[in-house]
């Protein structure tokens, strides 16, 4: 039975934050800074600036202090959590 969303934002620990980052998982996203800040996130790790891991604690700490911002696409990336 899945978790009903009692936070806006899901938990760090959800495979859901990596494979957004490596492209695994696909999304229109509606937060345009969030959308940039992927791409940024990708072309650093593909330069060799940063890994997967810190990448993962930098999205999760900017959708926590934008947590209404990016609401929006955390319902529909995550599901339930």
């Amino acid at each position: 039975m899945a978790m009903q969303n009692s936070s806006p934002i899901p938990p760090r620990s959800l495979a859901e934050w990596s494979k957004l980052i490596t492209g695994e998982i696909q999304h229109e996203f509606k937060n345009y800074v969030l959308q940039l800040r992927i791409y940024q996130i990708r072309k650093d790790i593909e330069h060799g600036r940063t890994t997967v891991e810190r990448s993962v604690d930098s999205l999760y700490e900017l959708c926590m202090k934008y947590q209404l911002a990016v609401a929006q696409d955390c319902k529909e990336i995550f599901k339930v959590w």
